[in-house]
């Protein structure tokens, strides 16, 4: 839900146009998506793991911004 008094399209303005770029890694043994800031960090956007300890793991946690390196590019 969305209070303000803002017009709904100032609000939504260029969501239309947004069409971020995900990616899958592989970090401590999970599988992750992100979406790339540039070429060397990216933010985390979901984890996939069958181990429940890497949904609880700091490092892993959605919105969290990771460096990437040499092997996230292979």
């Amino acid at each position: 839900m969305l209070w303000t008094i803002v017009p709904l399209s100032l609000v939504m303005e260029g969501s239309e146009t947004f069409t971020p770029q995900y990616k899958e890694i592989k970090r401590n043994n999970a599988i992750i998506i992100v979406e790339e800031s540039d070429h060397s960090a990216a933010k985390i956007v979901r984890v996939i793991s069958t181990n429940p300890s890497d949904y609880l793991h700091p490092a892993l946690q959605p919105g969290s911004i990771i460096k990437l390196d040499l092997t996230d590019y292979q």
